[in-house]
Order: structure tokens, then C-alpha cells, then sequence
């Protein structure tokens, strides 16, 4: 949708194969640092690398649901990618961060989903700057688990496309610029 309105970009990132293996879009790039299973306390250890070498201009932030998984408080989880947001500012102060709410899910960590959601909207707004927005990217609405997901917590090509329509209407007024 991005190449089709006509907007030039470039994905970053050290990865290039999705969890299972390659991308099956082969005209699409592949590119990114989504690191399947990982919590946001593992992405901050390796992160300062992976952004100085990347120099993202906009990341797309989704994170904090292995947090929950794995018994991880969500005043933890928050504080966390509040210092995402700082390591990535430290690279590129003008880094434009959209921090996307956790989709729900059909596992019995799905109210702990939903107590991250409530506090994401106001880290959103105590980082965001003029120089360096943060941008809420509302992925639970709209979005429903037992239909959206291959096993209630992970998308399924249709939880893809609602997905991807959500990140692109957070970065078409950006792009357009």
C-alpha cells in the first residue's frame, strides 16, 4: 500500500526471514528488527547496536505482550519502552516513535494485555515531543483474537492486513509531509 500511494521508503533493521522463514511477499522489503519472543528489556540490551546501525527515521513500536507473558509488571513494561523510546532519541533526536496498543488475545493473560494498553496512551504523551513525536497507533480495536489470530495470540493473514491497515494510517500523515 505504501509503494502504491507512491511513498519512497527504505525498512531497516538486522533481520530479514520472518519467525518461519523467509518473507513470502517477495517483492516486499524485508527488512526490520521485529525479534519474535522477545521482551523489552532483551530489545534494550541490544538496541543501542541495532539503532546506531540502522538510524531509523520512524520505528514502528509493538511490545510488551511477551512482557506479560512471562510475569513481567507492567509499571516494568512501560518503564521500559519509555527507555526505548530514549535509546532510539539517542541516535536520531528527531526519531518519529508510533508505539502501537497490544492486540487482545484469547489466553488468560488478556486482562494484564489490557491493564499495558490502559498505560500506553500516557507514555505516548509524556514522550512525545515537537522534535521527536510519539504517535499511539490503536491496534486492538477493531482487532478480534479468535478470528484475527492462528492460535489466539499471534495474526493470521487477515490480523495481518488489519494490522498493517493501523500502521498505515498512523504513517500516511507523516509521509505525506
Amino acid at each position: 500500500r505504501l509503494q502504491a500511494d507512491g511513498f519512497k521508503v527504505k525498512f531497516v533493521g538486522s533481520m530479514y526471514t520472518n519467525h518461519n522463514g523467509t518473507n513470502p511477499y517477495r517483492d516486499f522489503d524485508c527488512v526490520h528488527e521485529g525479534h519474535w519472543g522477545w521482551r523489552a528489556d532483551q530489545i534494550l540490551t541490544q538496541l543501542p547496536v541495532w539503532a546506531a546501525s540502522a538510524n531509523p527515521d520512524i520505528v514502528l513500536l509493538l511490545l510488551g505482550g511477551n512482557d506479560v507473558n512471562q510475569g513481567q509488571s507492567i509499571g516494568s513494561s512501560i518503564e521500559e519502552l519509555g527507555h526505548i523510546i530514549d535509546v532510539l532519541r539517542e541516535v536520531n533526536p528527531f526519531v518519529t516513535t508510533l508505539l502501537a496498543t497490544l492486540m487482545p488475545t484469547t489466553r488468560p493473560y488478556n486482562e494484564a494485555y489490557m491493564e499495558l494498553n490502559e498505560q500506553i496512551p500516557g507514555l505516548a504523551e509524556f514522550k512525545s515531543t515537537i522534535r521527536s513525536p510519539v504517535r499511539l497507533v490503536d491496534q486492538h480495536s477493531g482487532f478480534d483474537s479468535k478470528h484475527d489470530t492462528y492460535d489466539g495470540i499471534h495474526p493470521n493473514s487477515r490480523g495481518e492486513k488489519k494490522m498493517a491497515h493501523q500502521w498505515y494510517k498512523a504513517l500516511w500523515p507523516i509521509l505525506s509531509q
